[in-house]
């Protein structure tokens, strides 16, 4: 690996000891083999928020000054990066959280509004679906909930709660889409309150198109959803059931098309046990498909449903746990990179992995935590990057009374990487 390459840490919710090194000075990338890294206790001011939970997520608003994190304590946090953020510092700086969202149950979802800007609250939006209750409407800057969307099961009048949330640009911002099982809504943001979605699109057929040789569908919970990104209007919804679903106008159209993922040559190879996210490639021609339970993330050739170009292993995500990755432009001709991050506390990057067909080994990696990447989500305008740590893990039980036993506290963090590199087009190999 090359030196120019490593990372820099410019910001963590709290340090390690293999962090406290001089922003804007290269540093000496670590193995991600090197075992037994201890986290160095410290007294920073969200110490206790990292150590009694774990991060499960974390989004950029659209104008990169904010993040929001899902955390397994229920509570949705909104981070907001310093202005001298990349200038030299001593330390990284010591983030801590500008507002805290509570629930009293988990968050399935978030979705952030797509022209959040800092500079204007009224933007500052949140979409959140928790289990058992209506969807939520709040500001990141204030923990107030702004409006509520129903979505009730007309047969047993119970909540909804969706798995998967899309707040797109394509749709100017007065709209968004939830998925659930075998379902998919679309919502008026102007329109709160019992009424429910102003669309609802099964992603089963029902039994009148059945009958007429219309048989075309998907059944399970739609737990991932993303939007064409080149003004196309095809969305891609992914299923628990290893499905995936193509739809026209926006998601209000009709199907596309859907495929399996499973029984695919690269089962054996990297497993998988259903979508938790979806990426488009910048060119709208290829669909990323990653999985729980899977060490690699598979490529899919749209211009030809169903039809595997690829996938990229040793990702190191075996668990059930959502791992968040990110696709990140790195030139021109639609030249890109996937960065993920695995269970062993490493970022891993692939480099135009639409270039060649069967495995891809990542180009590069390194060591940026002591404990699960659950998130790397690449800043929208520049060269950083936000990643997030920690997963729920138990000892064994010594007495044999059969009731596990917390595991001691890992690297449960938020933390904030520049890498100068990016500016370079693509011209770091």
């Amino acid at each position: 690996m090359v030196e120019k390459l490593s990372p820099i840490c410019v910001a963590t919710t709290h340090s390690n000891r293999h962090d406290t090194h001089k922003p804007g000075t290269k540093r000496q990338p670590s193995s991600c083999h090197d075992a037994d890294k201890k986290v160095e206790d410290t007294k920073h001011s969200v110490k206790e928020i990292c150590s009694a939970t774990y991060f499960k997520s974390a989004e950029w608003s659209a104008d990169g000054t904010t993040i929001v994190t899902d955390s397994a304590d229920h509570h949705v946090r909104t981070w907001i990066l310093p202005q001298d953020l990349l200038e030299e510092k001593p330390s990284p700086h010591e983030l801590s959280p500008y507002s805290t969202l509570p629930s009293v149950e988990p968050t399935y979802a978030t979705a952030m509004y797509p022209f959040f800007s800092l500079q204007d609250p009224s933007t500052t939006l949140l979409l959140s679906s928790i289990r058992d209750h209506p969807i939520r409407l709040s500001s990141v800057l204030a923990p107030t909930s702004l409006a509520t969307y129903s979505l009730v099961n007309p047969m047993t009048e119970a909540f909804i709660t969706p798995h998967s949330m899309l707040y797109p640009s394509a749709l100017g911002g007065t709209h968004f889409l939830t998925g659930s099982d075998s379902l998919i809504c679309l919502f008026d943001v102007s329109r709160p309150g019992n009424d429910g979605p102003i669309a609802s699109m099964p992603t089963i057929p029902s039994k009148r198109k059945q009958m007429v040789g219309g048989g075309v569908g998907m059944k399970g919970i739609v737990s991932a959803m993303s939007m064409d990104p080149t003004g196309g209007g095809i969305l891609a919804a992914g299923t628990f059931t290893r499905h995936v679903g193509l739809y026209g106008s926006h998601g209000t159209g009709e199907s596309l098309g859907t495929f399996s993922i499973a029984k695919t040559e690269a089962q054996r190879h990297i497993d998988g046990r259903g979508v938790t996210q979806l990426l488009w490639s910048p060119c709208g021609r290829y669909l990323y498909v990653a999985e729980r339970k899977s060490d690699g993330v598979l490529i899919y050739d749209i211009r030809v449903t169903g039809q595997l170009l690829g996938w990229l292993q040793g990702r190191r995500a075996l668990t059930n746990q959502r791992m968040k990755i990110d696709v990140v432009p790195s030139g021109e001709g639609g030249s890109h990179e996937i960065w993920a991050g695995g269970t062993d506390g490493c970022m891993r990057v692939w480099k135009n992995p639409t270039h060649s067909v069967g495995a891809q080994d990542p180009k590069w990696e390194w060591k940026i935590h002591d404990g699960s990447v659950s998130s790397t989500v690449l800043h929208p305008l520049g060269t950083i990057a936000a990643t997030t740590s920690g997963q729920k893990s138990y000892e064994n039980d010594d007495n044999n009374s059969g009731d596990p036993t917390p595991a001691p506290d890992g690297d449960n963090s938020l933390k904030i990487w520049h890498m100068p590199f990016l500016s370079d087009n693509g011209e770091n190999d």
